[in-house]
This record gives structure tokens, C-alpha cells and sequence, in this order.
């Protein structure tokens, strides 16, 4: 889609410290449900903030302005993936070229963007690295990446990274530069195994503190995200949008747009078949009124939908949306109604 090792002692103790903290599934005795829960989440009208829920403590556990990071770095055991911060609609480009002294023209680059459902197959930077029986390294290719736009709508413009893998410790660096080679820098990206990614800003270099908090801290990332939408003919095209994305390693979601809220309980959920899809509760949750090519719209939250979701400790909530603004009627505010089962 346009427009967008041999195994060190490091790695394995890495492994067993990461895998103690993701885990597939453990049975949870089921317990009296909980009441039922109101949260507004502040999104603000031109939907800067990202902000990471939790279910369990019922209330947002850390949020940040979506222009403060760049690029994650996955910390999963044996992947290295880098992700981009689609909130600001960035795009990635494999250049072909491995001499980072060389030039970069946007030029014929086949830019792509992440998809949002987080399927490593929709990466638009893929496996830059290499792991065989000689070790794990860097494959050295460089990469244009379009900065996407600003907190006004900018674009932000180009610039060209090198991934590059430290052989001794594999801690992963960031080398950086304009497309012509000028204002170069390094950044390191020491990962951590307790979170999902670690993220950094090309400006700032790695966030201290760290944008997204510890994985077994939240389940719901509020936030806008790149998509790709379709005109009335079938045309594909990316756009931003604004709505809600999974904790994908431990959280897993369904929607049951048939049954109301107030009947769903334990014995239905034990029903349902849940998926990890990162974007599964996504931004369609709210409905459009009026003419989105003249920006004289409105939304009106689909209450009649509601997700039922299996968070990072094993247990079932319901939840559902019932208004996207707040009482002085700005938008970006979306309020959520759940309930542990």
C-alpha cells in the first residue's frame, strides 16, 4: 500500500523476565461484579492529548501531548520492530541505501504508514534487523521518514534514521539527519522489559519519563491514529482519526452490537471469542452528522454498541461510549460507561 540470534545470556534472561510479564492466559476466579462506572476522558478538541487507561484502578494512569515522541521501540523478546507515532501522520520509506553519508530525496520513495490493527505484517518500517547464527546486528539500510504534521497541521518534513544494534550489549541506537546529512545525532533506546515499547523523540531523544507506561499498568491507549478509510467509490486512502487502541500483548476485546448494555453479563462473555486486534474498539464507535468535506459535523456516540473486554488481569469488563463532548458541548471528550463482570 503506497503513501505511505545466536541467543546471548543477555537475551535469555531477558526472556524469562519478559515472559513473566506477558502472559497468554491464567484462569481468574470470577467475582461479584462491580458497579457500574462513568469516566470522561480528556481528548480536548483538537485531540492532542493521548492519554492510557486502566480498568481495574477505573481512571487514567498517564497522559502526554501526542507530539512528544516519534518513533517506539518494541521490547518484546527478539523483536526490534520500530513503530511510528501515527498520531501525527507520519510515513517510513526503505531507501535501499546503506551509506548514511548519502543524500535522501523523498523523491519515488514509496512512503507507508503503520496500520493501525498491529499486525506486524503492516509495519511500514519492517524487520531492520538481522538474527542468525553469526548474531544479531543491524541490516544497515537507511530510512526516510516523513515527520508527518504539528499541533497546527504542518508538515513537519523529512528527515533520514539508521537503526544501528551495539554487538556487546544490543542495546539499539537511533542515528539521525536531515535528508542532506546535516544536524546529525544519536540517540540510544535502551529497552526495558517491562513495557510493550519504549519511545523516542527525534528532537529530544528517549523520553525520560517514558511516554507509554509499564504494560501491566493499562488497557486502553485514547489517542489519534492513522487509518485507512474508503471514498464512496472504494478508493482507499489514510486519515486521521480519534478513538481507542488496546494494550495488544495482554488485552483483548469483541464488540456485541446486538445486546444491550444492561444484559450482558459473566455467562455472555464466557461466549464470546476476543481478539487482540489493537484497533478492535478503534474510532467507529461515534457516528458522523453532516458533510465531512465541509468540516460542519457533528458525533453522536453508538451507546447501543458494547465492548466487552478482557483486561490485563484476566477479567471481563463491559464498556460502551455515551457522549463524545463534554458539558460545555466541545468535542474530544468521550465518556465511558463500564462494569466488571
Amino acid at each position: 500500500m503506497k503513501l505511505r540470534i545466536r541467543l546471548s545470556s543477555f537475551l535469555m534472561a531477558t526472556l524469562v523476565v519478559f515472559s513473566s510479564c506477558f502472559k497468554e492466559d491464567e484462569i481468574v476466579v470470577p467475582q461479584k461484579p462491580g458497579d457500574v462506572e462513568t469516566v470522561v476522558v480528556e481528548m480536548l478538541p483538537d485531540y492532542s492529548l493521548q492519554s492510557y487507561f486502566s480498568l481495574t484502578d477505573g481512571e487514567i494512569v498517564s497522559t502526554n501531548d501526542r507530539t512528544d515522541w516519534d518513533i517506539a521501540l518494541s521490547c518484546l523478546p527478539g523483536d526490534y520492530t520500530l513503530w511510528l507515532n501515527t498520531s501525527t501522520f507520519m510515513y517510513a520509506a526503505r531507501t535501499g541505501v546503506f551509506d548514511f553519508s548519502q543524500p535522501i530525496s523523498p523523491a519515488g520513495m514509496e512512503l507507508k504508514f503503520d496500520e493501525s490493527n498491529g499486525d506486524i505484517h503492516g509495519n511500514a518500517i519492517g524487520k531492520w534487523w538481522i538474527s542468525d547464527l553469526q548474531g544479531l546486528r543491524e541490516s544497515g539500510e537507511v530510512l526516510l521518514i516523513d515527520r508527518g504534521i504539528d499541533s497546527e497541521g504542518f508538515s513537519k518534513g523529512y528527515l533520514k534514521i539508521q537503526p544501528i544494534i551495539d554487538p556487546v550489549s544490543f542495546e539499539v541506537s537511533i542515528r539521525i539527519a536531515n535528508p542532506d546529512g546535516t544536524q546529525e545525532r544519536t540517540f540510544a533506546m535502551p529497552r526495558d522489559p517491562s513495557r510493550r515499547n519504549v519511545t523516542l523523540s527525534f528532537e529530544g531523544g528517549f523520553n525520560d519519563p517514558q511516554i507509554e507506561p509499564p504494560a501491566n499498568n493499562w488497557d486502553l491507549h485514547f489517542t489519534t491514529y492513522t487509518t485507512l478509510l474508503f471514498t464512496n467509490t472504494g478508493e482507499p486512502y489514510p486519515y486521521l482519526v480519534n478513538g481507542v487502541l488496546l494494550n495488544d500483548t495482554l488485552v483483548m476485546a469483541v464488540l456485541d452490537s446486538i445486546t444491550p448494555f444492561a444484559e450482558i453479563d459473566r455467562l455472555k462473555a464466557d461466549s464470546y471469542t476476543f481478539s487482540y486486534q489493537r484497533d478492535l474498539i478503534g474510532y467507529d464507535w461515534k457516528k458522523i452528522n453532516g458533510d465531512v468535506t465541509s468540516g460542519n459535523i457533528t458525533y453522536t456516540a453508538r451507546s447501543e454498541w458494547t465492548y466487552v473486554i478482557r483486561d490485563r488481569n484476566g477479567l471481563y469488563y463491559k464498556l460502551r461510549f455515551i457522549d463524545f463532548y463534554n458539558n460545555l458541548g466541545k468535542k474530544g471528550y468521550p465518556t465511558i460507561e463500564f462494569q466488571r463482570l
